[in-house]
């Protein structure tokens, strides 16, 4: 099996094969693939119909389980495995998969020996759409105080486009002035920031080819939130990115509940990834109330 740089121009061949499993976990997504792909040192392979993803560097490589038509019932995952399997041991490193619950489940079912590691930090939150589109009931009580507060101004939501793309990477400069540029941040989450940021602009300079959707937010005419993102399976829409400047109160919530209408009923659930195991983050994740959170799984495969 021969393992490449990830390429925008292997997106309809990645997004094909993405489609046959129909996983809601962020990884399943060609955008997430390859703008990381710098950071992750992400290389993918094609082979008997899946697709192989790679992440990691020297000692601590990490496959991502393949997409494609792989299931436990008809041997598929078991010929997928054992050329996963084929290459580590060229290679002389252990095979590490990251999968869902119900495939780790079935992965140990297939190899008994095997060790599951569950990884709290990078399950990601998964919502109803409804919920977030209308934030009924006492639970969003407080988002709907915020929203209030927000929605007092002149405001307005339109889609992200090359029309007023530039006007975003403007309040993004901003935003890393808020968020970035200051003195209570710490080292390591000046560093992660600084890595979004990095996201941020490969994003936009990609964003059509990524086929990307996004939506932005405007109070006196002027750009004070945007996000975007990219569908991970029929009814799974994935929200890569959301920033918000602080200088109305409100403004992420509103961002997040405006986009989501925006998406008119087209997927069941929202992902809003994972929480790196940030605490504040875990915190406003929380806050939303996900329907249930997409587990991750680290399984050492002894085959």
């Amino acid at each position: 099996m021969d393992f490449k740089r990830i390429e925008i121009t292997d997106r309809a061949r990645v997004v094909e094969l993405l489609a046959h499993s129909g996983f809601r976990g962020c990884e399943y997504t060609f955008g997430n693939n390859f703008v990381w792909r710098n950071f992750y040192n992400v290389e993918i392979a094609f082979e008997e119909g899946f697709y192989f993803c790679k992440f990691g560097r020297e000692n601590d490589v990490k496959f991502s389980y393949p997409a494609g038509r792989c299931s436990s019932a008809d041997g598929s995952m078991k010929r997928a495995v054992e050329l996963l399997g084929e290459y580590c041991r060229e290679k002389g490193t252990k095979l590490v998969i990251s999968a869902n619950g119900e495939v780790t489940r079935q992965l140990l079912e297939l190899y008994p020996d095997s060790k599951a590691e569950y990884s709290r930090d990078t399950s990601d939150y998964i919502y109803l759409a409804e919920d977030l589109a209308e934030l009924k009931g006492k639970k969003y009580h407080s988002k709907r105080n915020h929203l209030n507060r927000f929605y007092e101004n002149d405001w307005s939501f339109e889609p992200l486009t090359a029309d007023n793309m530039a006007e975003c990477m403007e309040m993004n400069e901003r935003w890393c002035g808020e968020n970035i540029d200051c003195e209570v941040i710490s080292d390591a989450d000046r560093s992660s920031k600084m890595d979004e940021q990095c996201i941020v602009l490969c994003s936009f300079k990609y964003f059509n080819e990524l086929g990307y959707i996004g939506g932005v937010l405007r109070v006196d005419g002027k750009v004070q939130a945007f996000t975007f993102g990219e569908p991970s399976s029929e009814d799974c829409f994935v929200v890569h990115v959301e920033k918000a400047l602080k200088d109305y109160q409100g403004a992420y919530t509103a961002i997040n509940r405006e986009f989501v209408k925006s998406l008119d009923g087209r997927y069941k659930y929202i992902n809003r990834e994972e929480d790196t195991g940030a605490e504040n983050l875990r915190k406003a994740k929380l806050s939303y109330h996900p329907v249930f959170l997409e587990d991750k799984y680290f399984v050492e495969i002894s085959c």
